[in-house]
């Protein structure tokens, strides 16, 4: 049953893929920037964002939105977690990040505002990359679909020819 809903979903997304209007570039920046947006740590911003975005950028915000997909629960654990291993790799390379021995609301700020900070810059320098990703790989399906031919209906109803004698009226 699951998968089902999800053969239909990646279909409904492979059509409104083929459906989209406008320059392959602009579409391809829309999908870069959704995606961009989608990897970073800002969960319940990124649709907002990617739309406010790409209408400001003028890149397809059918895209975008289609590209802040990548963020949903299944990527979500996989993303931050990476996210935040990356930012501490770079940022506190050899500082263990756990929580005080004795609760204090000053130490506890600074650990979050430590944690936050390496989450939010490994979650941008995994979006940096992965924006780049989408973008060639759109642009080079865009190209690809438009060039196809589109496939006949094969549910297509033919009916006989009539063999009805001509009326009268024809005549």
């Amino acid at each position: 049953m699951k998968s089902m809903r999800l053969r239909r979903k990646i279909r409904y997304c492979y059509w409104r893929l083929r459906r989209l209007k406008g320059d392959p570039g602009k579409i391809a920046w829309g999908m870069a920037l959704g995606v961009f947006i989608g990897v970073t740590p800002t969960i319940p911003f990124h649709m907002i964002s990617a739309l406010a975005l790409a209408s400001i950028l003028r890149v397809s915000r059918t895209a975008a939105v289609m590209g802040c997909w990548v963020s949903n629960p299944i990527t979500i654990p996989a993303l931050y977690y990476f996210s935040f291993k990356l930012g501490k790799l770079l940022l506190y390379p050899h500082q263990h990040l756990t929580f005080p021995h004795t609760i204090n609301l000053s130490e506890l700020l600074q650990l979050g505002w430590r944690v936050n900070l390496a989450l939010q810059t490994g979650g941008l320098l995994l979006a940096l990359p992965s924006g780049m990703v989408a973008y060639f790989l759109m642009l080079w399906a865009v190209r690809r679909l438009r060039a196809q031919k589109p496939a006949p209906l094969k549910s297509a109803i033919h009916l006989p020819q009539s063999t009805l004698p001509p009326s009268q009226a024809d005549a």
